[in-house]
């Protein structure tokens, strides 16, 4: 059930108790984390902390942990999914669910007393009638026993009429993955009314939003709604300093201002990142030779030196520094490029260049899932969230200097695949396979950092296409993992207006087909990992179903 007084129904009940803390491993999953441990911290609540990759791992971490506490809270996993069925609890354990990901289990709404959905439902998510898809058990059981006469049948008959009206309302329900609200928007707003919400915990949940909406899991115009009411949040958040022509190292603010969306653009030069943004790499057509000569007129238009252009932006002329947004925001509309201009926040520390909450996105993605040493997985999650904290601003330039490595080998990528013309059309989608054994194949051996190659090879494939249907067809990636396991993404047509995904329920059903389990079920059923050696066949199968 939806739980929509978040301070009496759920904080005020969990309070000073020990909670099991299940995390998905995103960005935005990892600051509502941030803005729960600010809040247990200071009520002296205990908890246990368990990140989780995808179902087979919560299903083992909560056998492991179970005995410890009676209340349950997962962030961004277990929405999607019958939680009772799956993890068969004890009758007195309690789980409080905030997933971004929907559609959410019907079963998870409909719970009277162990599943709790902390927010409000979503109009977008158009949930099932009760009973359209429920039955009393008591009912079906008597018609089972019961003689066959006219009246049974003519009973029989409506229960089939019933149960097909069913498969077909669940089947429209769950055709399609999509996202809602950022989880860490829905708990920085129970702070708001518990009256606890500090400076740091709204930059965590501007993080979370702007995570969504550089991954282009949310239609643009969520962002647009939620802007408005952070400004407000910031402006009333802000402590306005007495002595504001000096500053010291310790100086902590958090601005809202127009801004350009352009990689990591404050800590890297102007050029880097205008070859590694999206928006700029597939409007100028930079895998090509003509792109370079636009990318080198729009930097004449502007006014910039090619000399400034490629050296770090903090090293520039401070004239071109200050005037850089005006002067790009000049020339958008002769390269289709007005996208490129939005209202953003900026975190200042001491006498730092700027971070935008951009930028933390990048590093925390690149901590996360970039082990260029071997660590394991869990060693990520734990750096990305330690870099949440206002005093570990090195760890943030740590992950901006991975997110270049990343953005570069995705260029790498991105030209090597259209050169070899490896990105291959299966009828009903486009895919893609990395080589096995490169060395930029383990950049992306995580969903986070394969999906935004996948959107970047899409975006290169339609920007150069002949074919007028390539901006129609979705994409799958695929990469090996280790030596018998691979993952595969899928990601809708690059013309898709609303960010709804069907290949959750494609996968699913491709694995049925094929008659093998997952070896991951990640909570974005976009992704899936599966044996390497039934890749080709499970690629049939999806071939089968989407034609």
């Amino acid at each position: 059930m939806f739980v929509e007084d978040l301070c009496e129904d759920f904080y005020n009940l969990i309070k000073g108790k020990h909670i099991i803390l299940f995390v998905n491993y995103d960005i935005d999953a990892l600051c509502t984390c941030k803005i729960f441990q600010s809040l247990f911290r200071a009520d002296c609540t205990l908890y246990t902390l368990v990140p989780v990759e995808g179902l087979q791992d919560l299903i083992k971490s909560y056998r492991k942990y179970s005995e410890q506490a009676k209340y349950v809270l997962l962030i961004n996993c277990g929405g999607t999914i019958d939680i009772v069925e799956k993890l068969q609890p004890n009758e007195d354990v309690i789980f409080f669910i905030v997933d971004s990901h929907k559609p959410t289990d019907v079963c998870n709404i409909f719970s009277r007393s162990q599943v709790r959905l902390l927010g409000k439902a979503e109009e977008s998510e158009n949930i099932p009638n009760f009973e359209d898809i429920f039955i009393d058990s008591e009912s079906e059981e008597e018609s089972e026993n019961e003689t066959v006469t006219e009246e049974t049948l003519l009973k029989n008959k409506k229960r089939n009429e019933w149960e097909e009206k069913r498969n077909r309302i669940m089947f429209e329900y769950t055709q399609f993955s999509f996202y809602g609200r950022a989880s860490s928007l829905v708990i920085f707003e129970m702070l708001w009314h518990l009256d606890r919400e500090d400076i740091d915990c709204l930059w965590w949940a501007i993080i979370g939003l702007t995570f969504q909406s550089i991954m282009e899991l949310v239609v643009e115009q969520r962002y647009t709604c939620e802007l408005p009411v952070l400004q407000l949040h910031l402006s009333r958040l802000s402590t306005p300093s007495n002595n504001s022509d000096r500053r010291n190292a310790n100086d902590y603010s958090v601005s809202s201002r127009k801004d350009l969306k352009l990689v990591l653009y404050r800590h890297w030069s102007v050029q880097a990142s205008i070859r590694h943004t999206l928006s700029t790499a597939t409007k100028l057509k930079l895998w090509t030779m003509s792109g370079e000569k636009r990318l080198y007129r729009l930097l004449a238009e502007i006014g910039l030196p090619l000399i400034e252009s490629r050296q770090n932006f903090s090293s520039m002329e401070p004239v071109l520094r200050n005037d850089f947004i005006a002067m790009m925001e000049a020339i958008t509309g002769n390269y289709s490029l007005d996208s490129l201009i939005y209202h953003s926040f900026l975190m200042t520390v001491g006498f730092k260049q700027p971070y935008q909450a951009a930028d933390y996105v990048f590093a925390m993605i690149a901590l996360l899932d970039i082990n260029l040493e071997e660590e394991a997985h869990g060693d990520g999650f734990l750096e990305a969230l330690d870099s949440l904290a206002r005093n570990k601003t090195k760890l943030i330039d740590e992950g901006i200097e991975k997110a270049k490595k990343m953005l570069m080998c995705i260029t790498r990528q991105v030209q090597s695949l259209l050169d070899m013309n490896q990105i291959i059309s299966a009828g009903p989608f486009l895919y893609f396979a990395l080589s096995e054994g490169s060395m930029d194949s383990k950049m992306f051996s995580y969903p986070c950092s394969l999906a935004i190659l996948s959107r970047y090879a899409l975006g290169a494939y339609t920007s150069l296409s002949k074919n007028k249907r390539a901006s129609m067809l979705p994409l799958i990636a695929s990469v090996t993992t280790s030596e018998d396991s691979c993952l595969i993404l899928g990601i809708p047509p690059s013309s898709e207006l609303v960010p709804r995904n069907f290949f959750g329920k494609a996968f699913e059903q491709a694995a049925e087909l094929i008659g093998k389990e997952p070896l991951i079920n990640y909570f974005d059923s976009s992704a899936i990992k599966i044996i390497k050696k039934d890749r080709p066949k499970f690629f049939d199968a999806l071939a089968t179903l989407l034609t």
